[in-house]
């Protein structure tokens, strides 16, 4: 009996701290990660005004876009880059960074810097990234990996180099589903890509945006944002110059041919898993703005963010996107939707956009399907 309650022991011993094949311990603990805390995007005067709950500033603010000060310059619209250290990799003239939103690197972006440090543009807000750095792509297993999340607070603005005031409709507050955030990647509002660079081209490409939604007078013919490698198809959706009056009516409105535009629009937008959608009109000002306030209105974003998104534009400088106090359009707007059929700001937003505009009930729903996860509609 002795001898069996010593075996049990000693068999208990080895099932407890595990073997291998060299009779040496063996662990589940997986590779150390330092962790970096929270990072932002967003620029000091950008953080500033969304900080600040008051509907009056959201609706009527002017950042110092053209102060005197020489810290403020013309375009304020470019986000903070993430800057990837790793200053504990040896001396070399060239090192290979990978990005990863997982410990395995599956799926990593490999970007080449000169320094030891990276500029990582266009992050997704709220996620976690890991990063690595080596001397060379071989090494890279053996580096020490780091961790950070990006702050989640919206928007999610972007660097597509040529372009300004681009930022993504993902990543805002939702009330269609307890805790619900709006999704990113499907949605881009920015000004006209005449100026891009091939940088900005690749930028492009690696948002996946397939859809160049064209609200100018004349829309070119062919995306000025497609490169070699990546064609960008282009839709004319123009909206006529001096129309700001006619832009929330719809078909109730004198100017029912931009009622059937926004139709062509969001009927675009309700496939933007399939063909991601970069939509501008000159400065990404009036026309796009009211354009992507209908969209947050229509996946629950509040009245407050859908202003505060559309007022985000002067950040651009290039002009001012509405006129101080109650005749401002977001005033305008407020006023006119609070008075529409329903119970909710969204309810009130969707019956506008199916009665006046024409949208299917069908193109709406799929629209809140694919861009609110956890949304379902009503059977």
């Amino acid at each position: 009996m002795k001898k069996q309650a010593l075996l049990f022991l000693l068999l208990g011993s080895l099932v407890a701290t595990g073997c291998n094949n060299n009779n040496q311990p063996t662990s589940s603990k997986g590779p150390e990660v330092e962790d970096l805390g929270v990072k932002e995007i967003h620029t000091d005067l950008m953080k500033q005004y969304l900080e600040d709950e008051d509907w009056e500033s959201i609706k009527t603010y002017v950042p110092k876009v053209n102060a005197e000060d020489s810290s403020y310059h013309n375009d304020q619209s470019q986000p903070n880059p993430i800057e990837l250290k790793f200053e504990e990799v040896d001396e070399a003239e060239k090192y290979f960074v990978q990005i990863a939103k997982n410990v395995e690197f599956t799926d990593a972006k490999l970007v080449e810097a000169d320094t030891k440090a990276y500029n990582f543009y266009n992050s997704e807000i709220g996620t976690e990234y890991y990063y690595r750095a080596a001397v060379s792509e071989e090494a890279l297993a053996a580096a020490k990996i780091y961790k950070f999340k990006v702050s989640d607070v919206a928007p999610r603005y972007i660097h597509v180099d040529g372009v300004i005031n681009f930022r993504d409709s993902g990543g805002w507050k939702s009330s269609l589903v307890e805790n619900g955030i709006t999704k990113q990647g499907l949605y881009y509002r920015c000004a006209q890509f005449n100026s891009i660079t091939d940088e900005g081209k690749a930028a492009m490409k690696e948002l996946g945006i397939k859809l160049d939604i064209d609200m100018r007078d004349r829309p070119p013919a062919t995306s000025p944002a497609s490169s070699e490698d990546w064609e960008i198809e282009i839709m004319n959706a123009a909206v006529a110059s001096g129309t700001e009056n006619y832009r929330w009516e719809g078909k109730q409105g004198s100017n029912t041919g931009i009622a059937d535009t926004y139709k062509k629009i969001f009927e675009a937008i309700a496939v933007a898993d399939e063909k991601p959608i970069a939509l501008h009109c000159t400065h990404g000002a009036d026309r796009t703005g009211i354009v992507s306030w209908f969209l947050l209105g229509l996946l629950g974003v509040s009245k407050e963010d859908c202003a505060r998104d559309y007022v985000m534009t002067r950040f651009a400088g290039e002009r001012a996107v509405l006129p101080n106090g109650s005749s401002s359009e977001i005033a305008k707007w407020n006023t006119k939707t609070e008075a529409l059929e329903g119970e909710t700001w969204a309810e009130k937003t969707y019956n506008h956009l199916h009665n006046d505009f024409g949208i299917s009930e069908d193109t709406l729903e799929t629209i809140r399907e694919k861009f609110v996860p956890g949304y379902t509609r009503a059977a």
